[in-house]
């Protein structure tokens, strides 16, 4: 825990590193959120099936899905959503300016009792 799942369209011009962009959204999560490193999981997924707005080839997204346990306060998941927005127009800002990129973050709380891991012993923030 947390889970992090980035998702983006196809037309996104020159996708980074995505291990740079995991290891940095890990660095936001342990700094702002005070979440261990061991437990933060990250995918990305890009989407070939799309609309965006009118559907023309130059609208694009990029997508974080963040879940963590419940228990932070509002005041610190604003915070890290906001640091993880300005990761990702950080990290999607080299697209040449020929595509109109919508970035968004959000943040969800996970219940305790919902939530299930093995090995034992390993839940934690």
């Amino acid at each position: 825990m947390p889970h992090l799942t980035f998702e983006y369209s196809s037309n996104v011009l020159g996708p980074p590193s995505w291990d740079d962009v995991f290891q940095r959204a890990h660095d936001v999560l342990v700094e702002v959120g005070q979440i261990r490193r061991a437990n933060c999981k990250s995918r990305a997924v890009r989407r070939d099936q799309y609309l965006v707005g009118s559907g023309g080839d130059t609208e694009a997204f990029v997508h974080l899905d963040v879940r963590f346990l419940e228990g932070r306060t509002s005041d610190v998941k604003r915070s890290i959503g906001q640091a993880l927005l300005n990761l990702l127009r950080d990290e999607f800002r080299a697209d040449d300016g020929s595509r109109d990129v919508q970035v968004t973050v959000e943040i969800r709380d996970i219940r305790n009792e919902e939530y299930f891991k093995f090995p034992p012993g390993t839940l934690h923030y």
